[in-house]
């Protein structure tokens, strides 16, 4: 019944994404659980995120959850991943920041999220463009902004590469937009650092720090519901491209799936 809601293809499916939007943010704040400091591996930390007024933090934490669902959406949509009555991916994508929303409503997986999405939606639209390199730039730009902002995501510093490796042909010139484009965020960095008489060995550090050695789930702590809606994501997304690739016959389509993979 839920999926009908989501199979529709005009101004209804916003509609629908936008109230359930509101619906996991509210459920998020009812159930807010803080294991750690989210900040303390990440630009944000230097902000004082974590003493921000707290509803201003909650309204804030639900307008990015909608953006994200947004945004998401409309890049598989208009990039042409997913037809335009399938809004189930950017529902399970809220889905599954709703629990970074129940650790902090301004948790930086939020805002990376969106720098993220923006990114690939970027660099998927290069395809059979011939000039790509303002869309090539930003996409690097944004991901690195991304990493900054949640050090995690360092392991899809790679896309750009990959995406440029399965969309065009080989052409140096944008390789090496991609470089300088995720390069120049973390020179910003630095001298920011630098003129704050911050440690300049905080980027390296956030990325080391952000993960830890592989162990048993603790589900007392809450780990089995990230866990478990972490792994119906998998399944649903592998189902999704087994089924969206032997159908599609979109080039780009399957260019992009490629990618996703």
């Amino acid at each position: 019944m839920l999926l009908r809601f989501l199979k529709v293809n005009d101004y209804r499916s916003w509609v629908y994404l936008f109230v359930f939007a509101i619906l996991m943010g509210g459920f998020a704040l009812s159930f807010g659980v803080k294991h750690v400091n989210i900040f303390e591996n990440s630009l944000l930390s230097l902000f004082y995120f974590e003493n921000a007024n707290p509803l201003a933090a909650k309204i804030t934490g639900v307008i990015l959850l909608i953006a994200n669902i947004f945004l998401f959406d409309y890049v598989l949509t208009s990039q042409e991943l997913t037809s335009g009555d399938n809004h189930v991916p950017a529902y399970l994508l809220g889905l599954y920041l709703m629990y970074a929303f129940i650790e902090s409503p301004l948790n930086p997986q939020l805002f990376a999220q969106l720098l993220l999405t923006f990114s690939f939606g970027r660099y998927i639209a290069t395809y059979r463009v011939e000039k790509a390199g303002p869309s090539i730039f930003d996409g690097a730009f944004c991901l690195s902004c991304a990493v900054i902002l949640y050090p995690p995501y360092w392991v899809f510093f790679a896309i750009g590469f990959i995406c440029l490796g399965v969309m065009r042909a080989f052409n140096l010139r944008e390789y090496s937009l991609v470089i300088i484009g995720l390069a120049l965020p973390y020179l910003f960095y630095y001298t920011a650092l630098f003129l704050w008489d911050q440690s300049m060995e905080k980027p390296m550090m956030d990325i080391s720090h952000s993960f830890h050695k592989p162990a048993m789930p603790e589900y007392f702590k809450g780990s089995f519901l990230i866990n478990f809606t972490s792994i119906l994501v998998i399944l649903f997304t592998i189902l999704f491209f087994i089924k969206k690739g032997t159908l599609s016959g979109r080039i780009k389509t399957q260019k992009a799936l490629t990618v996703f993979v």
